[in-house]
């Protein structure tokens, strides 16, 4: 019989917010949906469950359990990512991986022909475990004979097994509760009442009958527990990375040498991107050092994904210019990011124009590769309850053309609230007045504003307050330190 391996990680939005927060090792955590006090609970470790946090509580009502609950939403693009960085680790034991559409955890990966690469299914099983660990995740991996009883094998152990044959992966399978099944809540409380407690209690069930009173997910599970539906094995294809190395002998640290081995590395490495009708989004520059030193890596982006080999040479000269090497140089190598060729990039004429928006986008990539990724950044709005935490800094790669919203008066120019860096302290008289140069002629507020109840109580009582010289002044009082801070200016 053929076999199949499943590589079962429990819980993965756990255990990706494990992963991302180690500050909050040994503590109960929780996954919630979103970043408010409302937010429902998704996910629990056992701690947590220990402490009486449960799935579908609101965030609030589980910190009115445990002060000690830290919780967090993971996105589903972080999960994604994730999971394919598991995905790309799994093609190294085998050409046919599957990622489980319905299960984020879960892995399927074709075992054959991997006994003569690794001598036993025991030693290969082994190895994936091993490279479970080494993403600082941890699981199961289950070789046996078919999907679902392998996967419910999984949910019970936390190492690496290969079954024998396919006996005993029935009877094993058949002892698994139907808890750690991920049934929908609905079906696993329904069956709860009917007295069944493992997967041979289900399978035991009549699939006409089940599929009537519980419906076709039901049914469809039973088919795919007891082995009437059998789905084909649809691996991913691994994405081969289109990259070129070159060899300096002897080593080399001098930045022209180096750039020139680098224009011939770069132009094979175009040729090879028109071979598959792309173009360049990104360069991951990687160069190895004599005597043992770490390699060093830089990764340059140019104004816009194209074939343009020049600019993106001159991008790396920026670069060399720039860092300092340890050690010489013995090997280059360059990987390309592809993207799509987008039909801008074919017009041999773009006409004239009063502005030009790509110019911009490649200035910024030149001060980008020579001054690094943070050096023009812009900021970028978050949902947060404190003015500070309101914006986050990002990298600027493209420069988009202003347009005037068709009911702006340029008469009439919006106020502007300029934050500064961080709230800055200001003394206070005997009446408990902020006392500034040139004084405070006039104060409007307070306007109260209360976050992070659940964690460090933060009570601001916000004001506008006007100086003698004119300008408009954004402060606060903070409750808890009875002290008055200025949060910026209004122009």
């Amino acid at each position: 019989m053929s076999r199949i391996a499943c590589l079962d990680v429990p819980a993965l939005p756990l255990q990706v917010l494990r992963r991302d927060r180690p500050e909050w090792a040994g503590m109960p955590l929780a996954v919630v949906g979103d970043d408010r006090p409302q937010a429902p609970v998704l996910w629990t470790s056992q701690s947590a469950q220990r402490l009486g946090v449960r799935v579908g509580m609101r965030y609030a009502s589980a910190l009115g359990i445990s002060r000690e609950l830290r919780a967090a939403p993971v996105p589903e693009a972080r999960i994604a990512e994730v999971r394919a960085e598991l995905v790309g680790a799994m093609h190294r034991y085998s050409p046919r991986v599957e990622p489980d559409d319905e299960r984020p955890g879960v892995i399927w990966i074709d075992p054959e022909g991997m006994v003569s690469l690794f001598g036993s299914l025991e030693r290969w099983a082994q190895s994936i475990w091993g490279e479970l660990g080494a993403h600082d995740l941890f699981g199961a991996v289950v070789v046996g004979f078919q999907r679902m009883r392998a996967w419910a094998i999984a949910r019970t152990v936390r190492d690496a097994r290969v079954i024998a044959d396919a006996d005993t992966e029935h009877r094993l399978a058949g002892r698994v509760s139907i808890a750690r099944l991920d049934l929908p809540p609905e079906l696993e409380s329904a069956l709860a009442v009917l007295g069944v407690a493992t997967l041979d209690d289900f399978l035991a069930l009549p699939p006409g009958e089940l599929s009537v009173r519980f419906g076709p997910s039901a049914s469809r599970l039973h088919a795919l527990f007891s082995g009437v539906m059998r789905e084909p094995m649809t691996p991913v294809i691994a994405a081969q990375p289109i990259a070129i190395e070159a060899e300096l002998d002897p080593p080399d640290d001098d930045a022209s040498r180096l750039l020139f081995c680098v224009k011939g590395a770069l132009h094979a490495l175009h040729r090879a991107l028109e071979q598959r009708s792309l173009a360049l989004a990104a360069l991951d520059l990687t160069l190895t050092m004599e005597g043992g030193a770490a390699p060093h890596r830089e990764v340059l982006r140019p104004a816009r994904a194209s074939r343009d080999a020049t600019s993106v040479l001159e991008l790396v000269r920026l670069r060399l210019d720039t860092i300092s090497l340890p050690e010489r140089v013995e090997r280059i190598r360059l990987e390309a990011e592809p993207a799509p060729l987008e039909g801008t990039q074919l017009v041999l004429a773009a006409g004239t124009r009063r502005r030009d928006p790509d110019a911009a986008t490649r200035g910024i990539a030149r001060l980008r590769a020579a001054f690094g990724d943070e050096a023009v950044t812009r900021a970028r709005l978050e949902d947060a309850w404190l003015p500070e935490h309101q914006f986050r800094w990002e990298p600027v790669r493209t420069i988009d053309v202003p347009r005037r919203a068709p009911d702006d008066d340029p008469r009439d120019p919006p106020l502007v609230r300029r934050l500064m860096p961080s709230p800055q302290p200001l003394p206070s008289d005997d009446a408990g007045r902020p006392v500034c140069v040139p004084p405070i002629t006039e104060m409007s507020g307070p306007y109260r504003l209360q976050s992070g109840w659940w964690a460090h109580g933060v009570v601001r009582d916000y004001w506008y307050a006007e100086r003698a010289d004119g300008a408009l002044l954004w402060m606060y009082r903070d409750a808890a330190l009875d002290r008055w801070f200025v949060q910026g200016r209004i122009d």
